[in-house]
């Protein structure tokens, strides 16, 4: 009895994900890594601190976050239980408690001790990495099997996995050397696109950078349709707008903009205060203005949701000196404010960039994939995992989901075992 080998293509987490259940299987396994050091852009996640869905709900559960491609992940999901990864992996979580990610789920210790324990259990199983390993080309043999050079060395491996990532955060080396493999095997491609990333606006505020809005409901429009409305933070930056809600919505944006990636004319509506109608914001502002006549707008605690300079910045959008003493402010200006308040409207600025983005949608075609296993329907023993599949999901740890879940599907194999 000969142990298969299988060889795969990667260090993140789809590949590492990959390799422990292929480990676990009885096969020997050997990690190709183009970096020195593995996992460079998952100790981004989360902003280091890896951030995760809820492990307690069931996988398939969160197969509607994934879009239409929802339907090609429900198998990789439904055969994954997330707790016992963890659990196995030696991995505890916590829960923000309060601030703008109140209940948000993160690894206690953070995307290093999340690295840290795949890669003590790669070494458990005896997985052998190596390091500054770049793939050159990959062919499948006559009788079976694969050859991957990467550098001045062949390797060659009974199961070939391709875990290289999509085309974002390129400095980690994720720059799309993954679709150029699937392709000389014969898989399609569908062009990638960058998701999850901050919009470039018109007009944009740089004198706010840094501003944050605790709550703002923000909506996308294309040519008067509505495209999607999503809810949270809001941070202004020197070139527009971020935080997760935007992020959220690019990913419905470059959704909807697929396969032509065409972005132009799509409008970001922000409503800063959606708990309360433009009437009630209007009555306020006139209560006060009849309390304190004497008071200028830029200090006169209008609408303490929203900071001093940003209110400053509405009131001069609207028309209004942020200097002028509120007693002097008419009905109608004020409409105007709260107009600016409850709709401020800003142009979405093309191309969105791979170097700002967090994942890519579009990559490997799922009709050319087995959604049980995640093998090729092209090429047997060539199998897929994590960013390079065309799939992709909002924050909150639903990308990293993803990777581990495939990369268990394509690690797994049953039997385990050839005849020599």
């Amino acid at each position: 009895m000969t142990t298969l080998s299988c060889l795969i293509i990667g260090a993140g987490p789809a590949g590492l994900s990959a390799a422990i259940a292929a480990g676990r299987s009885g096969q020997t396994v050997t990690i190709l890594e183009k970096n020195l050091q593995p996992g460079r852009k998952l100790l981004l996640t989360g902003g280091g601190r890896a951030n995760l869905t809820d492990p307690s709900v069931t996988a398939l559960d969160t197969a509607g976050n994934y879009g239409k491609s929802g339907r090609f992940l429900y198998q990789a999901l439904a055969a994954f239980d997330y707790m016992k990864f963890l659990n196995e992996l030696g991995i505890s979580i916590e829960q923000e408690q309060d601030g703008l990610r109140k209940g948000s789920i993160y690894v206690r210790g953070g995307a290093q001790r999340l690295l840290e324990a795949l890669l003590a259990e790669a070494e458990r199983l005896q997985i052998e990495i190596v390091p500054g390993a770049a793939v050159q080309s990959a062919v499948g043999l006559p009788d079976g099997g694969f050859k991957v050079k990467a550098g001045a060395k062949n390797r060659h491996g009974d199961r070939l996995i391709i875990a290289t990532g999509g085309i974002t955060y390129p400095s980690t080396g994720s720059c799309g050397d993954g679709y150029r493999l699937a392709e000389s095997f014969g898989n399609l491609v569908e062009p990638p696109r960058p998701a999850l990333c901050p919009f470039h606006t018109e007009p944009r505020f740089p004198e706010l950078s840094g501003i944050t809005v605790a709550d703002a409901k923000l909506t996308i429009q294309r040519q008067t349709r509505k495209l999607a409305t999503r809810q949270g933070a809001l941070l202004f930056t020197h070139t527009g707008v971020s935080g997760p809600p935007v992020l959220d919505l690019s990913l419905e944006l470059a959704r909807a903009s697929m396969p032509t990636k065409e972005i132009s004319g799509s409008v970001l509506i922000a409503d800063l205060v959606p708990a309360k109608s433009r009437e009630q914001l209007v009555g306020e502002f006139l209560a006060t203005a009849k309390a304190k006549p004497k008071r200028f707008l830029e200090n006169a605690g209008l609408c303490p949701e929203l900071s001093a300079r940003l209110l400053a910045a509405l009131a001069r959008r609207a028309g209004i000196v942020p200097a002028q003493r509120i007693g002097e402010v008419s009905r109608r200006e004020f409409n105007n404010f709260a107009e600016s308040i409850k709709a401020l409207s800003m142009e979405i600025k093309e191309p969105f960039d791979p170097a700002e983005a967090i994942v890519t949608l579009g990559g490997v075609a799922p009709r050319q994939v087995n959604p049980h296993t995640m093998e090729s329907l092209v090429k047997p023993g060539l199998f897929f995992a994590g960013e390079l599949l065309a799939p992709a999901g909002p924050c909150g740890g639903y990308n990293l989901l993803m990777a581990f879940a495939t990369g268990h599907a394509a690690g797994s194999m049953q039997p385990f075992t050839i005849q020599p």
